[in-house]
């Protein structure tokens, strides 16, 4: 596994894993020191950010250092990093995790009977296949 320093540069995409961001994304503009590091993005508030807070992505956008927000924004859309990010087994897993917080009682109830049904299923073809042995 690659270590933090080599992850650790100017056009990272990054997610916000602690605070009021959680979740977000942004991207890096600029290091500020060993443990910080300027952070901007569309539904991020530009600021300093620990790196301790931050899960760097493998997605790296074609920008300046210190950009204004406004020429980010472009650059954003430029490259469709939220395609590219929906695109990856971590953007599907949040899309999961964001759609099950919105279900309805009636929704979550629906899911936990198919759940049940798929079960049974599979316990039935289980028992199935150990009587034949």
């Amino acid at each position: 596994m690659p270590s933090r320093e080599s992850k650790v540069e100017v056009g990272r995409l990054v997610v916000v894993n602690y605070g009021k961001d959680n979740g977000k994304l942004g991207v890096i503009l600029d290091v500020c020191d060993t443990m910080t590091c300027l952070v901007d993005g569309p539904k991020l508030k530009r600021g300093l950010v620990n790196f301790r807070r931050l899960a760097f992505t493998d997605i790296v956008i074609p920008v300046k250092r210190s950009m204004k927000t406004s020429t980010l924004n472009k650059a954003w859309e430029a490259a469709d990093v939220d395609a590219q990010f929906k695109k990856t087994t971590w953007g599907q897993k949040l899309a999961q995790k964001e759609k099950r917080a919105n279900l309805t009682d009636f929704d979550r109830f629906v899911v936990k009977t198919l759940k049940s049904k798929k079960n049974k299923l599979i316990a039935k073809k289980v028992k199935e296949l150990k009587s034949k042995n």
